[in-house]
């Protein structure tokens, strides 16, 4: 008899503590299509006895250009294909972009007009959620009210505070600024306590402060005009100047991989962008920084930077978002989707997405999905 001859293999005829465990040894992305399969495998799946799957990444790209969103488009780079991914109605992702995320916490506004956590809140309201969950949002208090605060990062601390806590144990802080008189005013929410905590002031007047990079307890973070690269210490809550940004950049993005900063940034020539080069921030012995070194360039005559363009000859901005030393770039101008990989210095140029369309715009944010994704809502 040969292979193909073989009886299938009757995999619904073990033990359903063996079915899980095969099932459960497979990424999110291969266990989705499982869903649509039969009702014996959907009530496997959604059995509160099944283990959790290895973390998957998914780079979330499009949405509706106006909520409700009710699914993002999003890029799974491991088995590079793009992927529907439905939002839970209750959940904030459903009306609102995020302000930040790491891994699957969000940051985002929502509509709030009742009760929740013991709270009344009323109107837009900031609050803490887990992407693609069913679980009620966390209201966060409203922020010190220091000239126009905005959120910068936030970031999951740990999982020891009490078993009442939210979000399974897991503990997180909230990075917020607001240019004040003379500088920077930030504040801290830590989600133990409950409140906003007033910290350091920067003594330099930025006209933002761009996006951030995590490198064990300090948060670098990009600041424009001046252009710089800052620090600040989740420990003492200081902030440091660390080193200035290159010139000629028109478009930059700061990412971490491995205890290392990096910066991916477009260099303009007469007014267009003919070059993206990633750069490594390199630090001396006493840990101080020794300035940037170039370590990959794609060049306007590389195949894969036209692909980028998207045959219209020029490039003048583009977007980016990063997670475990993939940058995904995003031309703002055709939507063409360009990925660099830190760990081989490798640009790939993806295929377009067919369900993206003049009615998506871009939404700029990346996930570990975990076995939220595939309970109903409500569970």
């Amino acid at each position: 008899m040969s292979v193909s001859d073989s009886p299938p293999f009757p995999f619904l005829s073990l033990p359903i503590h063996l079915q899980e465990r095969i099932l459960s040894l497979l990424p999110i992305s291969y266990l989705l299509p499982f869903l649509s399969v039969s009702r014996s495998f959907l009530s496997l799946l959604h059995s509160p006895t099944f283990p959790s799957p290895p973390p998957d990444l998914f780079f979330l790209l499009f949405c509706p250009i106006s909520p409700p969103f009710p699914s993002l488009l999003s890029f799974h780079a491991s088995s590079f294909r793009w992927l529907s991914l439905p939002i839970p109605s209750d959940s904030p992702l459903s009306l609102s972009r995020p302000f930040a995320t790491s891994s699957s916490l969000a940051v985002s506004s929502f509509p709030f007009t009742g009760p929740l956590h013991g709270c009344h809140p009323t109107g837009e309201s900031l609050v803490a959620s887990r992407m693609f969950s069913s679980r009620p949002p966390q209201q966060i208090p409203p922020m010190i009210r220091v000239g126009d605060p905005y959120v910068l990062a936030v970031i999951p601390v740990g999982a020891d505070v009490a078993p009442s806590a939210p979000f399974d144990h897991d503990h997180f802080q909230v990075i917020a600024a607001s240019s004040s008189k003379g500088g920077v005013f930030s504040q801290v929410y830590d989600s133990r306590h409950g409140e906003w905590v007033p910290t350091g002031e920067i003594l330099c007047q930025f006209v933002v402060l761009g996006n951030t990079a995590l490198v064990d307890r300090s948060l670098y973070v990009h600041a424009y005009m001046p252009d710089q690269l800052l620090q600040f210490d989740l420990i003492s809550y200081k902030w440091k100047f660390i080193t200035a940004m290159p010139e000629n950049m028109m478009s930059s993005h700061i990412f971490s991989y491995d205890q290392n900063i990096y910066l991916v940034a477009g260099f303009e020539d007469l007014g267009v962008i003919s070059a993206i080069r990633v750069l490594l921030l390199d630090w001396g012995e006493n840990h101080e920084p020794l300035g940037w070194r170039e370590i990959s360039i794609l060049s306007e005559r590389d195949e894969v930077f036209l692909g980028f363009t998207g045959g219209c000859c020029w490039l003048f901005h583009f977007e980016a978002v990063d997670r475990d030393g993939l940058v995904c770039l995003h031309n703002s101008l055709t939507n063409e989707i360009l990925f660099f990989d830190v760990r081989d210095r490798s640009w790939v140029l993806i295929p377009p997405c067919s369900l993206a369309s003049k009615d998506t715009k871009w939404y700029g944010h990346a996930t570990e999905m975990g076995l939220e994704v595939l309970r109903p809502v409500g569970a």
